[in-house]
């Protein structure tokens, strides 16, 4: 769902049509889908449309409506995004979303995951996502770039093998920037919950660690929810579709209980049905919003090294990063479960 293909407001209409088409199949669509499809109407696309109401749109027809190829896209990773709220997954569904993707000629092999999560091919699955993930592409491109050293320090200190203190005394570095700016509150966030840095014993490789900037960038927690929106605010971020994965990857470890660990951890945190929870699909919509008004790739597109001396505020403002809309929300620098 990337940041270039915005939707014109009239094609918003026959956009969810084809949406609640995907998921009415057999039994219909679920209460959550239809929930969510309702918070992307009002909240995402400030369209005042009853979604129960809306006849769905068959294949054919929503080729017809959706010419360009870039909303195209951006539908059928809704419709994965749909499909993955249940589980277990269902077939029916799987199969029409596999129509759409074919009728609309969208190839994203996140299409496949449905498919193998309602096989109980998980392993099979996993792998998918992780072959066209943004982290597996970030680590092949530092891997032919002459990092491979780092790259395996890196991971030796995840594993717990031995902690590696260039690394760490990198991130350390971050504690020496002025309050407020986007280093000091990244390395508040890690001391805040009392997770080591990277290059520390246990402590996240330093791809993965990158997302923490984001955290700090658009104040997403790190319960549950939090992960699934910093990943939904990421995804609309960019214009590379691997960032679609890291969200898909996120609702299997926090919608549909698919996946319990990570680079060989278990994630302890992982648990089902957190966009069931009151209020989560509106933020999860929000996030959405949020990150296809941002002007930046928040992940891949800058240099967060470069940028940890800014203060947040004056990054958030030059970035479009508007405030979140539920202002009550927990933030990055809130403890999970206190």
């Amino acid at each position: 769902m990337s940041r270039q293909q915005h939707i014109p407001p009239d094609r918003v209409e026959p956009f969810l049509r084809a949406a609640l088409g995907s998921v009415s199949v057999g039994s219909g669509p679920s209460d959550l889908a239809l929930d969510l499809l309702d918070r992307l109407a009002r909240v995402a696309f400030h369209a005042d449309l009853d979604v129960k109401s809306l006849t769905p749109l068959d294949p054919a027809a929503t080729a017809e409506a959706l010419p360009w190829h870039p909303a195209r896209a951006r539908l059928v990773q809704l419709m994965v995004v749909l499909e993955l709220l249940d589980h277990p997954t269902r077939p029916e569904v799987v199969a029409q979303v596999q129509r759409y993707a074919n009728a609309l000629d969208v190839k994203d092999p996140m299409v496949n995951v449905g498919r193998r999560l309602a096989n109980d091919h998980l392993a099979t699955m996993y792998a998918d996502i992780m072959r066209n993930s943004y982290y597996t592409a970030e680590l092949r491109h530092e891997l032919f770039h002459g990092h491979f050293w780092e790259m395996l320090r890196s991971k030796l200190a995840y594993t717990a093998i031995r902690g590696d203190q260039k690394i760490a005394t990198k991130w350390q570095s971050l504690g020496d920037h002025p309050e407020g700016t986007l280093g000091r509150m990244t390395y508040e966030f890690y001391r805040t919950h009392n997770f080591p840095l990277p290059g520390e014993r246990h402590g996240i490789g330093e791809i993965g660690a990158h997302h923490d900037f984001v955290h700090i960038l658009a104040d997403y927690p790190t319960d549950p929810e939090g992960e699934i929106d910093v990943f939904a605010f990421i995804d609309t971020s960019s214009d590379d579709p691997k960032a679609f994965s890291q969200l898909v990857l996120t609702l299997g470890l926090f919608q549909n209980a698919s996946i319990h660990h990570v680079a060989g951890k278990k994630v302890t945190i992982a648990r089902a049905d957190t966009l069931a929870d009151p209020g989560a699909t509106t933020r999860f919509a929000d996030a959405l919003q949020r990150g296809t008004r941002c002007t930046v790739d928040v992940l891949g597109g800058i240099d967060h090294f470069a940028l940890a001396g800014e203060p947040v505020d004056a990054l958030r403002e030059r970035f479009s990063i508007a405030p979140k809309a539920d202002l009550t929300s927990p933030g990055a620098l809130d403890r999970f479960g206190t």
